[in-house]
């Protein structure tokens, strides 16, 4: 039998899941966030310029996706997350759509995300949804671990993980 898949706006009963859960979403990014970051994190997604949904899989809570309006025309998906147990079914992919049809909705043609290149996954789920490499790349470097090459499309990444990372990851 097949769950319903929905979006739910955030609302103040929501919040500490969704601090929870943000704090999920750092340690997938290797980063030990701290309540304060947490809680700066959760005020931006309240502010004017930005929207917040929970990802819903029937009547429970399995992700959360937040968007950031930019100077006006770009929408910036700043978080999309999914809970480990509901992965691989489909949910990403349902809040992506649904987000481009709210961007739409409110007059605005584009909307980016931004991802890590050793996330070969949601590289993948990215470019089969429509999404294509902009003309920037951010750089940052780790100063634990070793550098690994990583390749995508035609497009080749150094990445230096810290030791936590497991390349079955991939």
């Amino acid at each position: 039998m097949a769950r319903e898949k929905n979006l739910k706006k955030i609302t103040l009963s929501d919040l500490s899941e969704l601090a929870s859960m943000l704090k999920d979403f750092w340690t997938t990014q290797l980063v030990n966030a701290s309540d304060d970051d947490i809680l700066e994190d959760i005020r931006r997604m309240l502010s004017p310029k930005c929207f917040g949904y929970l990802i819903m899989y029937g009547t429970r809570i399995a992700g959360f996706v937040f968007v950031n309006e930019k100077y006006g025309y770009i929408n910036n998906i700043e978080y999309l997350f999914i809970k480990k147990e509901y992965r691989n079914k489909g949910l990403a992919s349902f809040a992506l759509e649904k987000i481009k049809n709210i961007v739409l909705e409110n007059n605005n043609a584009r909307v980016q995300i931004e991802v890590s290149p050793n996330n070969i996954g949601a590289l993948k789920l990215y470019h089969k949804l429509g999404f294509t490499s902009i003309d920037t790349i951010s750089l940052s470097t780790s100063l634990v671990g070793e550098t690994e090459k990583l390749k995508f499309q035609k497009l080749e990444f150094f990445v230096n993980p810290k030791d936590s990372f497991k390349k079955s990851d991939r």
